[in-house]
């Protein structure tokens, strides 16, 4: 692996963009990277959320997958960004994610998520168009 391919990982992470990724046996893959992380065993990780491209499997995309960073022949960036899938079940504090961490989506940007026992202590938001007071 080249240090060049964790490096466009780590700035595809910070600034969400979408990378076309070519892994050890196929053809490329178009991923939203979320997380880069070393395992257990110690072996360098990216938590992917694939929309595009190849599947080992046959398998449709979207759907969520971990690469191994060692696997990875080439990455591409894409002009295109993303938001993080939190709906779609990224969770920043998993626990795989609170030791070795190398680079996670939303790192250093203000996050607006609220946990759903905080929004329900908030109460209801404003409808829209629904002006504030001044």
């Amino acid at each position: 692996m080249s240090t060049d391919v964790l490096e466009l990982l780590k700035k595809a992470i910070n600034e969400q963009r979408y990378a076309s990724v070519r892994y050890h046996e196929g053809g490329a893959r178009v991923v939203e990277p979320h997380a880069a992380y070393k395992d257990e065993q110690g072996r360098l990780m990216v938590d992917c959320y694939q929309t595009g491209g190849y599947s080992a499997s046959g398998r449709k995309p979207p759907f969520w997958k971990r690469l191994r960073v060692n696997k990875i022949a080439s990455v591409s960036l894409l002009d295109d960004t993303f938001e993080p899938r939190l709906t779609e079940g990224f969770k920043p504090t998993k626990p795989r994610y609170k030791q070795n961490m190398v680079a996670i989506v939303g790192a250093g940007k203000p996050c607006f998520l609220y946990s759903p026992e905080a929004l329900k202590e908030m109460g209801p938001f404003l409808p829209e168009g629904v002006g504030r007071y001044r």
